[in-house]
């Protein structure tokens, strides 16, 4: 968890490219697993669980 709070703050001070040369595939593997887990809830399970309810 702390680690996520220093590349967040690398990005906001130095930039996206700077973040990835200092941090490589983690970072680009922290914000793939983020948006991964925030679409499928959004767009896969949230209607699902509507669509039974119904």
């Amino acid at each position: 968890m702390q680690q996520m709070k220093q590349m967040a703050l690398s990005i906001k001070n130095e930039g996206l490219r700077a973040s990835f040369r200092k941090y490589g595939w983690k970072l680009f593997a922290a914000v793939f697993a983020y948006y991964l887990v925030r679409d499928v809830s959004l767009y896969v399970l949230i209607p699902y669980f509507l669509l039974n309810n119904f």
